[in-house]
């Protein structure tokens, strides 16, 4: 799996590169309940050592499922949450940083590799390091790769973790490593149990994946020296073996960790918590329009660059049929997967979300067109690369939900196919009234009404940070006018600068206008006992309770108001009683007297304390 010096340093600048990109556009909060509740899982782990996501209990079964034990538990795959401890590890232990704002670095790192890896494909394909450079940044910047770096979607970990199986697989048939060579196996097999693990549905590619390393086997057994073979034939037989038993290894792992995941949720081994009316059940036709050409999900409106793809797809399949194979099956298999998806929209996204993970396998056919473009094609692709950038900067510009509500203005229903179809309604058409400094997403632009504040600190560390990165990857491809050592050094420093650039924007990001709820959870965090636990009422701002709280106690979010509890919250708050003596509530905005929550602890115990801070009121209650 050794990569030349040359390749390995044009792959460090571009991952700098790509990195300083998507710093300069991140948001640093929540864009949909999907990625609150595998953010609410790493929290669970990383705080208390468990895996529920009470946290966001109000939202019931809209993200997750209740397990044997009454707990809330998250229906979505776990390698998201599993790759996002180290991120929330780092915004618990550091005083200064957000724990969200921290953890939503989590895309725009696996993005940035997802481009490196796409430069790596296209140079072990043999072509030029121009035209690896220049498909990896067709991928970083002209599809919806871009904006979903932003995202805490599961979509990006996912496509590079096909993309990483698929490179491995090429590994195979390298005669500079010693035969047999299970490394490459082994690589490859991990990496699509990890794309199992972000995703079920992923299990379904194992027979494409597990094709291809058999045919890259017979491949490479071309290259064997036979005589060898002939003196002892049954080498080539258990070698194959190996490297098969080898590649399944991992996966079967993956599998076990999935199972003994759902057991401990839900007592059964083969119950993800996916609801019965979750299924593949929309009509194809309907899917697979939608997700290719409809103005409101047409990978074709919000990746016009992948038009090229048609007459790119010809030229690399007689050049690379077994890789051609492999990435076009794949991306047909995600097509016809998610147009059957009941809801095939994706639903609160931008774009066509579940084509995510194949933006990468397009992208690289392109390699071969892109090699051969000049003159007026060049000129006609650039204009179609332009057009799909633009595309990109608008969605990335513009939280998606404004447009979603706009269109329930409408009188329409949620999701509606009619706003998928119909032009007018179109995401890319009602992101542009949005185009507001008011509305503006990006976490160097605040907004604290009636003013918008922009952060200039952060602001322009960063976009020196693209300016220099860029710099560096243009010495990345001018290799030769300076020495390996010295573009290294320059690489290494300028690895330092994004990260202490990086260090002093989340802690500008951190003071993101709840100075009232910061001091509020310090007085609790500063006064609570470690059998405690927290009772939070207001579910906007959850957010904000997992970004700044640093403690370990566990949260409980409801959504109760002055009516009479509800059974479900009734009967948590009797199983809680028995496991915690003292309980902090934070009852959005009520006063006690109108609580029923309060009127609940007031019944059953005593008050301690009420405090408020601002706007905000935190109590203490203990329960006998």
């Amino acid at each position: 799996m050794s990569l030349k010096g040359t390749d390995r340093t044009l792959a460090f600048a571009l991952f700098l590169f790509l990195l300083s990109i998507y710093l300069l556009t991140y948001s640093g909060s929540f864009h949909s309940s999907d990625g609150q509740a595998m953010f609410s899982v790493a929290e669970s782990m990383v705080r208390r050592g468990e895996y529920d996501i009470n946290q966001i209990r109000w939202m019931g079964l809209q993200q997750g499922t209740f397990g044997t034990d009454g707990e809330l538990y998250c229906r979505k795959g776990l390698a998201s949450s599993l790759v996002a401890l180290p991120l929330v590890w780092l915004g618990m232990v550091v005083p200064f940083w957000g724990v969200v704002q921290t953890a939503m670095l989590l895309n725009v790192i696996v993005t940035a590799l997802t481009g490196v890896l796409v430069l790596l494909y296209v140079r072990r394909l043999g072509y030029a390091s121009s035209t690896a450079v220049a498909t990896a940044l067709v991928l970083g910047l002209g599809t919806l790769a871009w904006p979903y770096a932003k995202y805490f979607f599961s979509e990006p970990l996912t496509g590079l973790c096909l993309l990483a199986a698929a490179y491995g697989l090429l590994h195979l048939t390298s005669t500079q490593v010693r035969w047999p060579n299970l490394w490459p196996a082994a690589f490859s097999g991990f990496w699509l149990g990890l794309a199992i693990a972000a995703r079920f549905a992923n299990a379904v590619l194992i027979p494409l994946y597990l094709g291809a390393l058999v045919f890259h086997i017979w491949r490479r057994d071309e290259l064997i020296d036979w005589s060898a073979i002939r003196a002892k034939p049954s080498r080539l037989l258990s070698t194959s073996w190996r490297e098969v038993c080898t590649f399944a290894l991992p996966i079967l792992l993956w599998g076990a960790i999935i199972v003994a995941y759902n057991y401990l949720r839900f007592g059964n081994p083969l119950t993800t918590g996916y609801l019965p009316e979750e299924s593949f059940s929309a009509p194809w036709l309907t899917g697979i329009l939608g997700l290719l050409a409809s103005p409101g999900r047409g990978i074709i409106f919000f990746c016009p660059v992948l038009v090229a793809c048609i007459p790119a797809v010809p030229s690399f399949f007689r050049r690379h049929r077994l890789e051609a194979m492999l990435l076009l099956l794949v991306s047909i298999s995600y097509l016809l997967l998610y147009g059957k998806w009941f809801m095939w929209h994706g639903g609160f996204a931008w774009g066509p979300r579940f084509l995510v993970p194949i933006l990468p396998l397009l992208t690289i056919t392109l390699s071969p067109l892109i090699e051969s473009l000049k003159g007026r094609w060049l000129a006609a692709f650039c204009a179609l690369l332009g057009l799909s950038v633009a595309v990109q900067v608008l969605g990335l510009s513009v939280h998606f939900i404004h447009q979603q509500e706009a269109l329930l203005d409408t009188g329409l229903p949620l999701f509606d196919p009619t706003t998928f179809f119909t032009p007018r309604y179109s995401q890319i058409w009602g992101a542009l009234a949005f185009l507001t400094p008011d509305k503006l997403d990006f976490a160097w632009l605040r907004s604290f009404p009636p003013e918008v504040r922009v952060d200039w600190l952060a602001l322009t560390v960063n976009v020196a940070l693209v300016i220099l990165s860029g710099w560096g990857l243009i010495l990345g491809l001018r290799r030769r006018d300076m020495s390996q050592r010295r573009v290294w050094t320059l690489l290494v420093i300028l690895l330092l600068l994004i990260a202490g650039g990086t260090a002093v924007s989340l802690a500008q990001y951190k003071n993101d206008g709840h100075a009232d709820y910061v001091s509020m959870l310090e007085h609790l965090e500063a006064g609570s006992l470690p059998s405690d636990a927290i009772i939070q009422n207001s579910p906007p701002e959850t957010a904000i309770l997992q970004n700044h709280y640093k403690g370990r106690l566990p949260s409980y979010g409801l959504f109760e108001g002055e009516q009479p509890l509800s059974a479900d919250t009734l009967a948590l708050l009797d199983r809680l009683a028995e496991v915690h003596e003292r309980f902090w509530l934070i009852p959005d905005g009520l006063a006690p007297e109108s609580s029923s929550l309060d009127r609940w602890f007031t019944e059953r115990g005593y008050s301690a304390r009420h405090q408020t801070f601002g706007h905000e009121r935190l109590s203490l209650y203990t329960t006998p």
